[in-house]
C-alpha cells in the first residue's frame, strides 16, 4: 500500500473519529436537556380499570340528577350528601373501566366531606352553591396531597402541595371532591393518551376519543359518574370536550379568573400566562350557570364586570357560519353538523331571532395567533436546541394553509422583546372581533369540523365525507376565540345517524358569560341537548 494511501486512510479515519465523538457528544448533550422525571411512576387504583368482579350497590336514585337538582334536594333534607355521594362513588367504581374518565377516586375524603356538608344542614347553618354536591376536577388542577402528573413521565412523582385556586372555589362553595379525570400527555391532544393512564374512551362509542384535554371530565358528566366536571381551556379544551360528549361546556373570559391553575413543573414568567381559562362542563344549562357562579364567587370583582343579559328571544341578534372561509381556502365541516347548526339557525328565526350568515375576518390571523402566544407558554423553558427538534416536526407537518413563518421563528428566538408587540396584535384581533361583535350579540359556528372522532394516536388525517383533513386543521375553530379571549359556550345538538353527539359553540363579547348562560336556557326547549350514552 502507498505512503499516499495510507495517509488518506489514516485521516480519514481521524475524521471519521472526530465525527463520532462530536456525534456521542451532542447525543449527551441533548441527554442532559431532557427533563429527568420526577419520582416514581404513581400505583394506580386497580378498581378504576378493571371490570369489577361483583357489582357494588346503586339504586339509581341520584345517578343523572343534575347537581341543581342535587343542591336543592340536600338543601330541603330530602336526600343526604352522604348517600349522594356514595352512590356516585359505588357506581364510579362499577362503571369507570369502560371510558378510563377517573383517574384518582379520594373515596374516604369525600365522604368525609360529604358528612360534614350533613352536619352544616343539620344544625341550619348557611350553606354553599354547591353544598354536598359531587363534583370532578380535571388532573390539570392541584389538590392538595394527590398526584399532580399532567399524564406525563416527566412528572410522575409531583404530589400536590396545595390545592390550585379554582378547586378552592369548588370547596368554598360545598362542593365535594370526589376525584380527579383523565388528560392528554401534557394536555396537549383532543384524544386522552399518556404515560401514566390508561387511554380515555368516548361513553358514546368506546373506539373514539372523548375529546380533550378535559376528555375524561366530559366522560364522566356523560355516563353520569359526576355532575359537573371542572375543566380547563387553552384551546378549546373544555368546548370539544363537550361537543364530543354531548354536553354543555363554558370557556370563560379571560383574565376573569386569575391565579386559578399551577403546573406541576416550575412557574415560568406570569407575563407570558395567556388564553388559560378555566370552566365548566355540564348536561344542562341551569349546571353550567350553577358551577360558573360557585367558581366566580371567589373572584367577586370580575364577576361584577360581566354584561347583564337581555330578557326575551326577540330582543336577541345573532351570527353564523358553518364552513369558516380564508382566503381562496375554507375550513370543511362534516355534514351532519351543518345540518344540525342549519336547523338549529332556522328554530331560532322562527323564534323571532335575527339571524344572519356572517363570518368575522382574520381567521388565519387569529390561529396563527394563537400559535404565538402558545410558544411563549409552553416553549420558555425549553432549551433552544431541543425546539429546533420540535420546529423540524411542525415544519413537516405544515401544509401551508396558513402562514407560520413568525411562528417558526418566534419558537426559534423567543425574542421577549417582541412580546409587547404580539400582545398589541393580539388586542387589535379582539377588539376587530368586539367591533364584529357589535352588530351582534353572538356567532354561531361549529366547534370542531367532525364529531367524537375515532381513536388515532399516530394522527393521520380524517375523513370528512371522504375529503382527508389534516389531524390538526380539524381543531382550530376553537383556537381563535382563546387567542382574543373572548367566552364561548358549547352547546349539545343531539346525536348524529349513528349515535354521535353533536354540538356547536356560541361566541360573546368580552365578560358575556351571563348574556351566553342566559341565551342558552332561552334556546334549551328549541332544540334537541344532551342524550344520555346507552353505556
Amino acid at each position: 500500500m502507498g505512503s499516499t494511501l495510507k495517509k488518506i486512510l489514516k485521516w480519514a479515519a481521524i475524521v471519521v473519529a472526530v465525527v463520532m465523538i462530536i456525534a456521542v457528544g451532542l447525543g449527551i448533550y441533548i441527554y442532559t436537556l431532557i427533563p429527568k422525571p420526577i419520582g416514581e411512576k404513581p400505583v394506580l387504583q386497580a378498581e378504576l380499570f378493571n371490570k369489577p368482579e361483583k357489582e357494588l350497590p346503586v339504586a339509581g336514585k341520584f345517578i343523572y340528577k343534575s347537581a341543581t337538582e342535587l343542591a336543592a334536594m340536600i338543601k330541603n333534607k330530602q336526600a343526604t350528601s352522604t348517600e349522594i355521594v356514595q352512590e356516585h362513588i359505588n357506581y364510579i367504581k362499577n362503571n369507570n373501566y369502560k371510558t378510563n374518565a377517573f383517574v384518582w377516586l379520594f373515596e374516604q375524603d369525600a365522604l368525609d366531606a360529604a358528612k360534614k356538608a350533613d352536619e352544616k344542614v343539620a344544625k341550619g347553618e348557611p350553606l354553599g352553591l354547591l353544598e354536598g354536591v359531587p363534583v370532578s376536577i380535571k388532573e390539570e388542577f392541584a389538590v392538595k396531597g394527590k398526584p399532580f402528573t399532567w399524564n406525563a413521565e416527566m412528572f410522575q412523582g409531583v404530589v400536590a402541595q396545595k390545592n390550585s385556586g379554582i378547586v378552592d372555589a369548588m370547596i368554598n362553595e360545598g362542593a365535594v371532591i370526589v376525584g380527579t379525570t383523565n388528560v392528554p400527555k401534557m394536555l396537549f391532544d383532543v384524544q386522552i393518551i399518556g404515560d401514566i393512564y390508561p387511554t380515555g374512551n368516548n361513553p358514546y362509542d368506546l373506539t373514539r376519543a372523548p375529546g380533550g384535554s378535559t376528555g375524561g371530565g366530559a366522560a364522566a358528566v356523560a355516563m353520569g359518574v359526576a355532575p359537573i366536571a371542572v375543566g380547563g381551556d387553552f384551546g378549546g379544551s373544555i368546548r370539544i370536550p363537550a361537543a364530543f360528549c354531548g354536553l354543555y361546556g363554558l370557556k370563560t373570559t379571560d383574565g376573569a379568573m386569575t391565579d386559578f391553575g399551577g403546573s406541576p413543573g416550575e412557574p415560568g414568567d406570569p407575563k407570558y400566562r395567556r388564553m388559560m381559562v378555566t370552566g365548566p362542563i355540564a348536561s344542562t344549562v341551569d349546571d353550567i350557570d350553577l358551577a360558573w357562579n360557585a367558581m366566580m364567587n371567589k373572584w367577586p370583582e370580575q364577576k361584577a364586570k360581566m354584561l347583564e343579559p337581555k330578557a326575551e328571544l326577540k330582543d336577541y341578534k345573532v351570527a353564523y357560519l358553518d364552513e369558516w372561509k380564508f382566503g381562496n381556502d375554507k375550513v370543511i365541516v362534516s355534514r351532519d353538523i351543518k345540518e344540525k347548526l342549519s336547523k338549529l339557525t332556522e328554530t331560532l328565526k322562527s323564534n323571532n331571532v335575527s339571524v344572519t350568515a356572517n363570518q368575522p375576518a382574520d381567521y388565519d390571523k387569529m390561529v396563527a395567533m394563537h400559535r404565538m402566544l402558545a410558544i411563549y407558554v409552553m416553549f420558555e423553558k425549553v432549551p433552544w436546541l431541543l425546539r429546533q427538534f420540535v420546529i423540524r416536526d411542525f415544519k413537516s407537518s405544515d401544509n401551508h394553509r396558513i402562514d407560520m413563518s413568525e411562528v417558526f421563528d418566534r419558537m426559534s428566538d423567543m425574542d421577549k422583546s417582541k412580546y409587547d408587540d404580539i400582545l398589541k396584535r393580539r388586542d387589535a384581533l379582539r377588539d376587530q372581533f368586539e367591533a364584529f361583535l357589535g352588530k351582534y350579540d353572538f356567532l354561531i359556528m361549529p366547534v370542531a369540523t367532525t364529531p367524537a372522532i375515532k381513536h388515532n394516536p399516530e394522527h393521520t388525517p380524517i375523513s370528512i365525507d371522504g375529503t382527508n383533513v389534516d389531524y390538526w386543521d380539524n381543531f382550530l375553530y376553537p383556537v381563535v376565540f382563546n387567542a382574543t379571549g373572548h367566552p364561548a359556550l358549547a352547546i349539545p345538538l343531539g346525536l348524529n345517524a349513528e349515535g354521535i353527539p353533536i354540538g356547536v359553540q356560541i361566541v360573546g363579547r368580552m365578560n358575556s358569560e351571563k348574556q351566553l348562560i342566559k341565551f342558552a336556557k332561552l334556546i334549551e326547549p328549541l332544540h334537541e341537548g344532551h342524550v344520555r350514552p346507552k353505556i
